[in-house]
């Protein structure tokens, strides 16, 4: 027979455990074959299923999780758990109880926790497979499990009884508890997944039908999704090279646009319904947490459990340190055993390893807990601030022209609100976390904190109040000063915006430097209101760093006082650990306060502004009113089509068009000389198949609707530009319009022609009457006076969305004579045009807007003067061809304003309008009779031989428009496109990729200025040396307590006023220097964006033109807007939170090295795999930063694009056409983003010690903002002007207006051809000079080169003997003058616009007002000169601005004055009077005038021909027109 000491541990046991233990060694070797079993059968069909993948009903990377999934992965940790510790018990109950090791104490529990472990692998797998009758498996085992754990239950009842401290027996009913828990899961799969009992299995979800969507967290199991696993091809991708947004794929359903969009909808809805029924106004907090309050409450649950768990850190801690004092000082009365054949809980907890495997578990489930609460906030953060830019998209597209015109908002404010006030609802969700969480940690921490040093926690505790309560009175300071931030950062940009937008107009008068000053004025008084900002901020982050050693200085000294017993390092360190753990959460809470605090002013700016009355088209909206994106039908990646994607109420069915052999013919018609007047009833209607069209909007009563022959009806109307009504600017209008009808209305500048056709288009407030729209003509075609042009194609501009048809785009191709011109484009009609059409010319953007208007084949169509900005053969063919034959003769209704009376004898209906009224109305002979000299006018230019001569026919006349004039000449083209651009004119944005430079990180030091960013340094490390002295001294304090402990009280108290005055003098001077650091790094970095935001603005003004024709606004508004955001108030936070961290970590690192030169050894790995952590990190997170900054821009620029278009958009009913490029371009934005968040957090929970993972993560975020500093100075280094000269000419200089071109050759750009060749001619002083040609002959070159303003690279221009090229070029710009085509005012006042150099006198102003015939009207305004100009000038007519143009043209009073067409939008009446001015104020000026009408250079002294960029003949008008073969003579008389 065996000795004892070899008999086996299933046998016999040690002599104090025989008793307790014999008659369970069967049943533990049941218990462990029972497991072992399983885990075997388990493992078995694992391999099987894994091996053949035929048995799988898929094997995709995601899943569809069961019923009860996320349940039944938290018991299944939980258990393995409770399995774990049970293991832990039976290790230590043998190495406490056995002189021998007893195996059968944990083998059990080691054969339990596998099967654990196994069971949830299996069930991952089965859920993954889509097998649910493998769960018949888990069915068996779990009862199994249970029973034998009752059995062992039940038997250590019988043999120690039913004892309470036995660690055992929690675990085993634990389990016991937990098992059956999971069998009722298993259960509930059983009767889902297999039976299908009282269960629906759902369809397949459309996230799954993406093929291009990567991200499957939906669909992952919940440990996946916790450890965000699935970004691991992400970062491995990013890794190896710079990722691109296809990389991405797409955006979740949770995400897309359309789907947030409509979850708060509704809630804002019935937060409106509520409202209305309570009489207040709508609360936008309240819709928000009715929309996402019910997310950001699981987050904030789910990171207070983490938070929970990190309350257990200073008690392992500190339990830690007491077992090891005990061992190092061998204590008697540690070394006792409880009585008892098991551990008991106190023992169990007591013990130094066990303690560290709780605080490794509680680390990691802290961790876990917590990044994946904030990701929660994050993730609805982003669908919040989603929902927010597209309900702002929505408003916008319901609101008002008159909201912009009359100065209530402005473009820079609504652009804000897509922006920061976005962005600002974005932080303010994650903040609303901490500022929940954070209070409740302390009070917990704070309440452990008394249980372990007493009264004196309570005593420290007070700083804390103090701590909270001022930092709530600087949350509401903040909110006040963060308002006053955003009022002037929307002024800035309204500024900018507007200088952009008048660039060209802007360097052709030289007022950079003005705007500049302009713009800088408004930026000193946010820059003054960021310091404010900073200086509250620097309270706050002051606290909050100082907190922890103030609060400890507190609680340790009233400890020394209070307590008799000696400081000791189990009390210090434990306190310690407590107060150290608040330290990130303040830190973290008082970024919250400020992110809150910013939200405030946010949520009320958009509060009004979705509460802004809408325009009243879209109130008298019949049908079910657009809920726009919520119309949007919802499915898969193909979902977004357009024909899905109609809304009810804002619908417009994209035209189905079919081939047209009517439109084809109707150009091969000859019209008879004598058919000047139809009847309403002639011409024929386009087939009713041919375009499938759709109501856009109908009148509020249904029952008060318009005769069946009448198109549109105003019935006593009183319209105003104000949206409270007052100031009507048309009143008691009565119009009736007949279908079929051509109406055109004609009156004198600012008569009311324009807001007549706004009234009819429901852009104006109705302060009474009534406007109707016959119910199946109610789609109306827009041409506005100022064409608006997308950033698109030529084509695409054209047909505007509807489906393409050949034939009839042909047809309306040639009906305005764009044919010629499309095929000298690099890639024909496929050709980009720019931004707001800028590489076209006013009368080329106007011929695209009415072929837009013809081709969408509508009932209705209204043209406001676009035939001014046309040459007169083009628009003497664009009338006849394109709105008679294509749209009056087709029965389609027109009404036409217009100053050219030749085109009355077409008209129907005349209706003359002055002073906001209708005058006189009637067919053309009826006006005629009443108004003699109107007709009188009109007879004089309808006989002008210059302008009627040659036109003998119809074929005549178009060859001569063929052959003349087209819509974008090869200057425009060659100005902004190569010749291997492919009709490509915007450049793609530039994206650096890789790590920020260094150069970029310097850039921002000598913003700060190298000597303050070193002071800086200087005081952290002052600081952080400090607070490492001020720990050694409380270490030193605590280790000499144990050492004194057991001497008298006096010699006790004695060491205690020497440590004491030592920790109080540290703390204090710890305090001053980092309030000190704080202020001067918040303060050195506010001036530092500064000087970089006036860096941005100077070097941008002086870029040359071709910059902004090849740059989206959107982009550059991009830098001033978010960029310049994070410059001002984000990045000096995070490098402020760097530094401090980093600086604390190293001088740990230092003083650990020092005092244990051992550590550096350990540490070394650890350090090394943290470096590669990063940088694995940092590859990728910076890259999906840069493409959330450049995927960005083309939401501001399309947002931007939508405001200039507002009332074409909303008249041709395209918004659903436009909300889906803003989900485009929104998606795209969403889903690097939300990569970017996942990859922040799968970043924290693999860095898992506090500090460095601090460091790292806090170094990826500001190197990821730093982007912002790298796009900045990216635009600070763009090439500029020569703005420097060699020769300063004299004051008077030019005094005569001599000019001589001498062999000038001049292009847009150096790899650009030329678009003038050897140009000499000259221009006598005083001289008044004709400058014609065919469209692409280099006319606007040889004017713009002048100004230099293109490159000349060959010869030279002489000015009154002085070489401009010597000329300092705002010298050169200032002394001569330009009226432009285009007229353009500034917001602010007339005497701003007059003289924005401010150096004209009243006198001068209004003399000059007097001669552009403006005195009377500026006279009547409420402040005359110092009236407001709202942005663009819009509360004036566009012809009254072209007359303010030419005041400012009078006022520059310079020598030489370049004329564009300068009079195009003015009456005949205003223009002959003008001309009559001209002749005399510009007697001895030398005036170049471009010629558009050949009636318009006739009378000048010379005439400069041009063709090819080339000078084919100068000379007299008279002379040239007699010459033989004479070009001149040949464009005159029509037949060259």
């Amino acid at each position: 027979m065996a000795s004892p000491e070899h008999t086996p541990w299933f046998l016999d046991g040690g002599d104090n455990a025989t008793h307790c233990r014999q008659s369970q060694r069967s049943l533990d070797i049941f218990y462990c074959g029972i497991h072992l079993c399983f885990s075997l059968l388990l493992c078995t069909v694992l391999i099987i299923f894994g091996y053949f993948a035929r048995l799988r009903s898929y094997s995709w990377d995601f899943r569809l999780p069961y019923p009860g999934h996320k349940r039944k992965w938290l018991l299944s940790i939980l258990l393995n758990l409770v399995l774990l510790c049970g293991v832990g018990e039976g290790i230590l109950t043998d190495l406490t109880r056995n002189p021998e090791t007893q195996p059968h104490l944990y083998v059990p529990q080691l054969c339990a926790l596998l099967s654990g472990l196994i069971s949830l692998v299996y069930y991952n797998y089965l859920e993954y497979w889509n097998r649910p009758h493998l769960t018949w498996l888990l069915v068996v085992y779990w009862p199994i499990a249970i029973a034998t754990d009752v059995v062992r239950l039940i038997k250590q009842t019988d043999e120690v009884g039913f004892d309470p401290s036995i660690m055992r027996l929690y675990i085993v009913v634990s389990c016991v508890v937990i098992y059956t828990c999971l069998l009722f899961l298993e259960c509930n799969v059983v009767r889902t997944k297999i039976f299908h009992c009282w269960y629906t299995e759902k369809d397949c979800p459309a996230d799954l039908k993406k093929e291009k969507l990567f991200y499957h967290d939906k669909y992952n199991s919940l440990l996946q999704r916790a450890l965000f696993s699935t970004m691991g091809w992400l970062f491995a991708l990013g890794y190896k090279r710079p990722l691109v947004i296809s990389d991405l794929g797409c955006v979740p359903e949770d995400l897309e646009c359309k789907n947030v969009y409509r979850v708060f909808d509704d809630a804002y809805s019935t937060e409106q319904a509520r409202a209305s029924k309570e009489n207040r106004v709508p609360s936008l907090w309240r819709a928000y947490l009715q929309a996402f309050g019910r997310n950001i409450l699981v987050g904030i649950f789910v990171k207070g459990l983490g938070s929970a768990f990190s309350i257990t850190f200073p008690f392992s801690i500190g339990g830690i340190i007491t077992y090891a004092s005990v061992q190092y000082y061998d204590e008697e009365k540690f070394q006792t055993v409880e009585n008892g054949c098991y551990v008991t809980v106190n023992e169990f907890f007591a013990n130094g390893f066990v303690l560290t495997a709780c605080l490794f578990v509680a680390v990691i489930g802290s961790f876990v807990l917590l990044q994946y609460g904030c990701f929660i906030c994050d993730f609805v953060g982003l669908q919040a601030s989603t929902a927010i830019q597209a309900y702002t998209y929505e408003k916008s597209l319901r609101l008002p022209v008159s909201a912009l015109s009359s100065g209530d908002m402005t473009v820079g404010q609504v652009t804000n609100h897509m922006s920061v006030d976005a962005m600002a609802v974005f932080y303010s969700t994650q903040a609303q976390v901490a500022i929940w969480t954070v209070p409740f940690k302390v009070v917990a921490i704070l309440a452990l904190l008394y249980m372990a040093i007493g009264v004196s926690a309570l005593i420290g505790a007070t700083f804390y109040i103090v701590f909270f309560l001022v930092q709530l009175k600087i949350a509401g300071r903040l909110a006040r000063i963060q308002n006053e931030v955003l009022k002037t950062s929307d002024k800035r940009l309204k500024k900018i915006n507007e200088m952009l937008r008048s660039m060209n107009l802007v360097k052709l008068c030289g007022w950079e430097d003005i705007f500049c000053k302009d713009i800088d004025v408004v930026r000193n008084e946010q820059v003054h209101s960021l310091i404010k900002v900073g200086i509250y901020m620097g309270v706050m982050f002051s606290l909050s760093m100082v907190t922890t050693a103030i609060v400890s200085l507190i609680a340790f000294v009233s400890y020394s006082f209070l307590n008799h017993d000696p400081l000791t390092p189990d009390v210090a360190f434990v306190a310690l650990a407590f107060y150290s753990e608040l330290h990130l959460p303040l830190l973290v809470f008082t970024q919250a306060i400020h992110y809150f605090a910013n939200a405030i002013p946010s949520f009320r700016r958009l509060q009004l502004f979705f509460d802004y009355k809408e325009s009243s088209r879209t109130e008298k909206m019949l049908l079910t009113q657009s809920r726009g994106f919520q119309d949007f039908e919802s499915g898969g990646e193909d979902s977004g089509d357009e024909g899905d994607m109609m809304s009810a109420g804002s619908s417009r069915t994209r035209a189905s068009v079919h081939n047209d052999s009517k439109l084809v013919k109707l150009l091969s018609k000859s019209r008879k000389a004598s058919d000047k007047y139809l009847s309403i009833e002639s011409g024929s209607h386009v087939d009713s198949n041919t375009f499938q069209e759709e109501s856009s909007f109908i009148t509020e009563d249904r029952e008060s609707s318009v005769p069946g022959n009448v198109a549109f009806q105003i019935s006593g109307g009183t319209f105003s530009w104000n949206s409270d009504g007052s100031s009507p600017t048309l009143s008691n209008i009565n119009l009736n319009v007949l279908n079929g009808s051509f109406v055109i209305v004609i009156g004198l500048v600012g008569s009311g022609k324009s807001s007549l056709l706004s009234a009819i288009l429901g852009e104006m407030t109705t302060v009474s009457g009534t406007v109707r729209i016959n119910r199946e003509r109610n789609r109306v075609a827009y041409v506005p006076q100022k064409a608006w042009l997308q950033n698109a194609t030529l084509r695409d501009n054209i047909i505007f969305g509807q489906a393409f048809d050949q034939n009839r785009y042909d047809a309306v191709i040639e009906a305005c004579a764009l044919q010629p011109d499309i095929d000298i484009l690099p890639a024909g009609d496929m050709t980009e045009i720019g931004e707001r059409g800028i590489n076209l010319s006013g009368g080329q953007k106007q011929g695209v807007s009415v072929a837009r208007a013809i081709y969408s084949n509508i009932d209705i169509v209204i043209l406001d003067d676009p035939l001014s900005a046309l040459d007169v053969h083009v628009s003497s063919h664009l009338l006849e061809n394109g709105i008679m034959d294509l749209l009056v003769r087709q029965g389609k209704t027109v009404m036409l304003v217009t100053h050219q009376l030749q085109s009355l004898q077409f008209a129907h209906k005349v209706v003359l309008m002055d002073d906001g009224k209708i005058v006189r109305e009637g067919d053309p002979k009826e006006v005629q009779k009443h108004e003699p000299e109107l007709f009188a006018a009109w007879e004089r230019t309808s006989r002008n031989p210059l302008e009627s001569d040659g036109h003998t026919g119809k074929e005549d006349d178009r060859v001569l428009v063929a052959e003349e004039e087209v819509i974008t000449s090869k200057e425009n083209k060659e100005r902004v496109l190569g010749k291997d651009s492919f009709g490509k004119l915007i450049e793609e944005e530039e994206r650096c990729t890789g790590s920020v430079s260094w150069r970029i990180y310097r850039t921002y030091a000598r913003a700060i200025k190298y000597s303050l960013a070193a002071l800086t340094l200087l005081l952290l490390t002052a600081q952080s040396s400090t607070l490492m002295a001020c720990n050694f001294w409380l270490s030193a304090w605590s280790g000499a307590g144990l050492e004194i402990r057991n001497n008298t009280q006096e010699n006790i108290e004695e060491e205690s006023v020497y440590y004491r005055r030592g920790y109080i003098v540290l703390t204090l001077t710890f305090v001053v220097l980092l309030v000190a650091y704080v202020f001067g790094h918040i303060i050195t970095s506010i001036f530092a964006a500064k000087r970089m935001h006036f860096a941005l603005l100077q070097n941008l003004v002086s870029a040359p033109i071709r910059f902004f024709d090849t740059t989206p606004v959107g982009r550059i508004l991009n830098r001033f807007s978010n960029d310049t955001q994070v410059i001002d108030q984000t990045i000096w936070e995070t490098t402020l939170d760097f530094l401090q961290t980093t600086w604390l970590c190293l001088f740990v690192l230092i003083v650990n090295t020092i005092v244990t030169p051992v550590f550096i050894v350990v540490a070394a790995p650890f350090l090394i795999v943290y470096y590669f952590i990063k940088k694995y990190y940092v590859a990728t997170s910076r890259e999906l930063q840069r493409l959330d900054s450049i995927t960005k821009s083309p939401t501001l620029a399309h947002f931007s694009e939508t405001l200039g278009g507002l009332s074409s958009i909303r008249a041709y009913g395209d918004e659903n056409r436009f909300r889906k490029r803003l989900l485009e371009t929104k998606d795209t934005n969403n889903v690097s983003r939300l990569y970017y968040l996942c990859g922040y957090r799968w970043l924290a929970i693999r860095l898992l010690c506090g500090q460095l993972n601090w460091v790292v993560r806090i170094f990826a975020e500001c190197e990821m903002n730093m982007n912002a500093v790298e796009r900045v100075e990216h635009y600070t280094r763009i090439k500029t002007e020569e703005y420097r000269g060699t020769y300063t000419p004299r004051p008077s200089w030019p005094d005569k207006g001599n000019i001589k071109f001498e062999d000038v050759s001049v292009r847009y750009s150096n790899e650009l051809e030329p678009v003038l060749e050897d140009v000499s001619v000259h221009f006598k002083a005083g001289e008044k000079i004709g400058i014609c040609g065919r469209t692409g002959s280099g006319k606007s070159s040889l004017t713009l080169a002048l100004f230099r303003m293109i490159d000349t690279y060959k010869g030279r221009i002489v000015i009154d003997d002085v070489d401009i090229s010597r000329v300092p070029l705002l010298t050169l710009r200032t002394r001569l003058s330009i009226i432009p085509q285009d007229p353009m005012l500034f917001s602010g006042t007339i005497r701003f616009n007059l003289d924005p150099e401010r150096t004209k006198g009243d006198v001068e102003l209004w003399n000059a007002l007097e001669i552009a015939q403006l005195k009377e009207i500026v006279a009547e305004l409420p402040y005359q000169l110092d009236a407001d100009v709202i942005e663009a000038g819009e509360n004036f007519s566009v012809g009254q601005r072209q007359l303010f143009c030419l005041a400012r043209a009078f006022l520059r009073n310079a020598k030489i004055l370049i004329m564009d067409e300068a009079t195009a939008s003015i009456d005949v009446k205003t223009d002959t009077i003008i001309q009559q001015v001209l002749s005399t104020v510009f007697a001895d000026k030398t005036v170049l005038t471009i010629a558009h009408r050949m009636s318009t250079i006739l009378d000048s002294d010379n005439v400069l021909v041009l063709s090819e960029g080339r000078v084919v003949e100068f000379g007299s008008p008279e002379k040239l027109k007699n010459q033989e073969g004479s070009m001149f003579s040949a464009l005159v008389k029509g037949h060259y």
